[in-house]
This record gives C-alpha cells, structure tokens and sequence, in this order.
C-alpha cells in the first residue's frame, strides 16, 4: 500500500498503557473518602442516638394509656415503682425487661430489650396524677438523658445531655 506510513515495533509513549494509580489519585480518593466520613459518621451516630430516644418516647406513653385504663377500674394510679431493668451498674446496650415489677400491675410489658431503665414515682394513692420516668446514660459518656411525662400532661419533657 502506498502512501500508508509503516509501523515500528516500538509502541508510541502517548498511548502506552497503565498498570495502576497514581500516588496522587490514590491521595485524591483517600482524601474525599476521609471528607465524607468526617460527615456522616456524626450524622449517623445522632441518628442512632434519636432512634434509642424514640424507644423511651413510644414506652412512656404506653405506660401513661395503661396508667389510665388501671384509674379507670381501680380510681387510683399505680406508683412507687423503682427503675427497671437497673441500668445505674451496666454500661449502654439493651437489657431485658423485668416481668416482677410493678408494671405488671398494669399490664404493661415492653416488646424485647430495652436501653432506658423505666420508673413510676409517687404512691399508689387516689390522686390526680402519676409520673413515669425512662433514664439512659446512652453513649457511656456520664451523662444522663431523662425523659418524663406527668398524669394527664401528653408533653415529654427532657433532663440531660442526650439527644
């Protein structure tokens, strides 16, 4: 063939092929991967957070519709019940729920284990109002989170750290 230039066997250095990355794009890939987990490692430990906290949330006021429906039978709350499952000696997780306590009186009975240690104060008396209390120390840093709501009050109200 004519006017076709003939090929060499040396390859041309501009198409020559790769083997791996480079040094920088390597960094490059490390350094966004390091951004974006600056990011959200503390997005989803609030996540986590907030997800422990609704546990308390949805349980109290499952406590606070059978304190109602107990007063609608018997004209008195149920009370004096200390924290269960103990959570002040065992660090954060999941503890199973204590079936000997005074919210057997109720009727109440959390689905699995729980993170926060549930407690109702007062006496069994002919009053108003009751108090349930759900308190966690949820990250293992000290510090409390305490959740409560009062008798007929349908407000949560929090104390602490945690949220």
């Amino acid at each position: 063939m004519q006017g076709v230039p003939e090929r060499s066997g040396a390859p041309c250095s501009l198409f020559r092929r790769r083997a791996g990355f480079t040094l920088v794009e390597l960094m490059i890939t490390l350094a966004v991967i390091g951004i974006l987990a600056m990011v959200a490692v503390p997005n989803f430990m609030r996540f986590r957070e907030r997800a422990k906290i609704s546990e308390a949330k949805a349980n109290l006021g499952a406590i606070r519709v059978t304190e109602h429906a107990y007063f609608s039978e018997h004209d008195r709350y149920v009370g004096n019940q200390p924290f269960t499952p103990d959570r002040t000696v065992n660090p954060p997780g999941r503890f199973a729920w204590s079936d000997n306590t005074r919210f057997s009186i109720l009727g109440y009975t959390p689905d699995g284990k729980v993170f926060f240690s549930y407690g109702l104060t007062g006496v069994d008396a002919p009053t108003d109002t009751f108090t349930a209390v759900a308190t966690s120390d949820l990250d293992d840093d000290g510090y409390w989170s305490t959740w409560h709501l009062t008798g007929g009050d349908k407000e949560l109200y929090h104390e602490g750290a945690d949220l």
